[in-house]
């Protein structure tokens, strides 16, 4: 316990600059444009206090140091909360007006359902590799790369489920946004039931790092592997299921303008 005194709040210059010129940016783009919603302001900046929670907060250091189950959490935050926060907090316009138009095509393609899962999952298991791992521990700037992939790749992952409506970046149809979270959430459960069920710690620096909270390095690594399994999926299907009650309004919607405008058309034929 004496390990977890040491532990407290790491106020990086390059995340605490990266992140003040993130929201500087989000701010400026939004002032000659159309009036945003509260909620949407909120999502964004509720982001970008995710991510700084989760790469200044004591979690970062005791991920770095002690409990691969804190750098889960951490790796979480970034993927699951940041970017999808930040996805909602943009509205459809900026991106229209941000965007060059030569990168229509790069970015559509980018950000279509296939090429948007193999970033996510690419992205998620590659750093997850045990040598992978290591080397990211034992690097600083491989570290700040990886959080950067992490970042990067949920904001493409996400794009298709809760990507701002853009005019010219269209996201795919409902049910087929349903289909894509269902199929997001086979390898999370694969990796995350690789590191729950292994019988051998897969870390070698969580071997040799100070145990704390009387955790050795496999209960440590079940642990990890159990908050990507059920915060991952209770996550995904809340996704699923908000998708599909907005198609479910969206029909209902358009069938009643339908009904609406068929009344008219007889309303006017009787006359």
């Amino acid at each position: 316990m004496s390990a977890f005194l040491q532990v407290d709040w790491t106020w990086y210059p390059s995340v605490v600059i990266g992140f003040s010129l993130w929201t500087l940016l989000y701010l400026l783009a939004l002032r000659r444009g159309k009036p945003v919603p509260v909620w949407q302001h909120t999502a964004f900046h509720a982001g970008t206090l995710v991510g700084l929670v989760a790469l200044v907060s004591p979690l970062d250091a005791l991920g770095d140091e002690y409990l691969f189950s804190a750098h889960m959490v951490q790796h979480l935050l970034l993927m699951f909360g940041a970017a999808p926060l930040w996805l909602l907090g943009t509205p459809g316009w900026l991106v229209d007006r941000i965007l060059p138009r030569r990168l229509d095509e790069p970015v559509k393609r980018l950000t279509g359902p296939w090429s948007a899962f193999v970033a996510f999952v690419a992205v998620m298991w590659f750093w997850h590799i045990p040598a992978v791992y290591e080397i990211a521990q034992e690097s600083e700037a491989v570290h700040i790369f990886e959080h950067l992939t992490f970042m990067g790749a949920a904001l493409i992952g996400w794009w298709p489920v809760i990507g701002a409506e853009s005019s010219r970046i269209p996201k795919p149809a409902p049910p087929l946004r349903m289909l894509y979270l269902f199929l997001l959430a086979i390898p999370c459960t694969s990796l995350a039931a690789i590191l729950t069920l292994a019988h051998t710690a897969l870390y070698p620096f969580y071997v040799t790092a100070p145990h704390i909270f009387g955790m050795d390095a496999l209960q440590d690594q079940h642990l990890g592997g159990l908050l990507m399994w059920l915060p991952t999926h209770m996550f995904l299907l809340l996704a699923l299921g908000i998708t599909f009650f907005k198609w479910f309004s969206e029909a209902e919607r358009q069938e009643e303008q339908a009904n609406d405008s068929s009344m008219v058309a007889q309303a006017f034929a009787k006359k």
